[in-house]
C-alpha cells in the first residue's frame, strides 16, 4: 500500500486543447491549482487585480510547465473587468472550457452590494 498514492491521479494529457480561466491565479491555492492544470495539459488564464504578480507566475508556471499563460488584470467584483478577461481570453485562446473561481471573496460590503443587478 505504500506505493498507492505516489503516481497521479489523471494522465499528462487529459486537459490537453482545454482552456481554463483561474480568478485568484496568481498565489496561493490558485497559482498551485493552475500548475496542475498546466501539466494536465491545459492552457490556463490567471487572473487576479495585481498585473505585476501575476506576470511572474506565468512566467514561472510556463517555466516550470511548458505549458502556456496568459495574465489578464481583473478585480472580479468589476462587471466590465470581468468581460475584458473574457474578451482578452477568447482573442488567446478562442474558447473557455472551464471557470475556477477562486479569488479573494473577503471585501466587506452589505450583502445588497454583492449583486451586478444592485
Amino acid at each position: 500500500m505504500e506505493n498507492a498514492f505516489k503516481s497521479p491521479m489523471f494522465t499528462s494529457e487529459v486537459l490537453k486543447d482545454q482552456v481554463l480561466v483561474v480568478t485568484g491565479g496568481g498565489s496561493g491555492l490558485g497559482k498551485s491549482m493552475s500548475r496542475y492544470f498546466l501539466q494536465l495539459g491545459a492552457k490556463v488564464v490567471i487572473a487576479s487585480r495585481n498585473l505585476e504578480k501575476l506576470k511572474n507566475t506565468a512566467q514561472e508556471l510556463e517555466a516550470e510547465t511548458g505549458g502556456k499563460v496568459l495574465p489578464v488584470q481583473c478585480d472580479v467584483r468589476n462587471y466590465k473587468e470581468v468581460e475584458a478577461m473574457l474578451a482578452a481570453t477568447l482573442e488567446a485562446f478562442g474558447k473557455v472550457d472551464g471557470l475556477l473561481n477562486n479569488a479573494a471573496g473577503n471585501f466587506i460590503s452589505p450583502t445588497e452590494r454583492l449583486s451586478a443587478n444592485a
